[in-house]
């Protein structure tokens, strides 16, 4: 049997739903925790980096997770 290909996803979310486990895999949904193996890729002229990169370890499906600004109100 042929190894599974892995696949790509991008998500959108807040730091503080990747805190509190709110982010899933659009494939597996499995949740996304703030301990799974991040990387985060540094931008110009930003003190945190608005983008991570990470492989989901239940379906190894690749997922670029953009932060955004929290939401006012």
């Amino acid at each position: 049997m042929g190894r599974k290909k892995p696949g790509f996803a991008d998500i959108e979310g807040t730091r503080a739903q990747l805190a509190n486990n709110e982010l899933r895999c659009p494939k597996c949904n499995r949740k996304v925790a703030s301990d799974d193996p991040l990387k985060f890729v540094g931008t110009l002229g930003h003190s945190e980096p608005s983008l991570a990169t990470l492989t989901c370890p239940r379906c190894r499906t690749m997922i670029g997770i953009r932060f955004v600004a929290e939401k006012a109100g």
